[in-house]
């Protein structure tokens, strides 16, 4: 009987799914809130079609790189370019 347990308990414990790391926990969509709130409403247009390096990134991994990558005023540069607006675009893209 305590051998059935076990086994029925491993069972339902390997039974549960792995996250998907295109789909954002909810602490990064947290993250990923108070980085869109922190963005300034006045950024300069972003013109380019700007993306950080995302050779073959997670949705996570995306979302972690830009929100680590805010400056304390709450903006993005990539070099002397403000790409704030751009930013903000991917961000709200995985948030949904």
């Amino acid at each position: 009987m305590k051998i059935f347990l076990a086994t029925l308990a491993a069972v339902a414990i390997s039974a549960n799914p792995t996250p998907s790391a295109d789909v954002l926990e909810p602490s990064v969509l947290n993250e990923v809130a108070h980085a869109i709130s922190r963005a300034p409403t006045n950024a300069p247009p972003c013109t380019t079609q700007w993306r950080p390096t995302t050779n073959d990134v997670s949705a996570t991994e995306l979302a972690i790189r830009l929100v680590s990558t805010q400056r304390s005023d709450g903006r993005w540069l990539d070099g002397t370019n403000d790409v704030t607006q751009a930013a903000l675009r991917l961000l709200r893209e995985l948030e949904r």
